[in-house]
């Protein structure tokens, strides 16, 4: 067992079902949500409300997919130092989007990102030893920004819907 929530997979089918069910369980915390709940500030996060949340994830969702295809591709890419500065510049992008296209990108990321599990071997994804990406694997850039990712805002989002769909207790 890893110190992560889930275990590593060691195939592809495994792969595809960890981020289908990951990401399944972080769209159940904002399942039955209305408009004004999804977008209430200070929300899950005090900056963000669940939809910039749902941004925030599909942004890095989409960074993760060109990163990968410029790896397959064989040409090197420029880590990333500073995450936090990262963040914010995306922070400011994202508080600006409607939530009918958060929710879009949300649906439209998760076919490429199946179609990108499977355009890979289950070796492509396991293999850390690239020239052009030492140390690290697909998987785990994969999985850094998706499953790995969801993982990271589900405490918060779950606890904002507890707030916000159940009854007050009647004592």
């Amino acid at each position: 067992m890893s110190d992560l929530p889930f275990e590593i997979p060691t195939n592809k089918d495994e792969l595809r079902d960890l981020f289908l069910n990951t990401r399944r369980l972080l769209a159940s915390t904002w399942e039955g949500l209305n408009d004004e709940i999804m977008t209430r500030r200070p929300g899950p996060h005090p900056e963000w409300s669940v939809k910039d949340i749902v941004a925030h994830i599909c942004w890095w969702e989409t960074f993760a997919l060109v990163r990968l295809g410029v790896l397959g591709a064989g040409l090197e890419i420029k880590p990333v130092e500073d995450y936090d500065s990262l963040n914010k510049q995306v922070d400011d992008f994202i508080q600006t989007l409607p939530l009918e296209a958060v929710l879009a990108q949300f649906d439209a990321n998760q076919a490429q990102i199946l179609n990108v599990i499977e355009y890979f071997s289950y070796e492509d994804w396991a293999v850390e030893n690239r020239p052009n990406f030492p140390g690290r694997s697909f998987m785990f850039l994969l999985g850094a920004n998706t499953f790995g990712h969801y993982y990271e805002h589900l405490a918060d989002l779950t606890a904002f819907r507890k707030k916000h769909l159940e009854p007050p207790s009647t004592q």
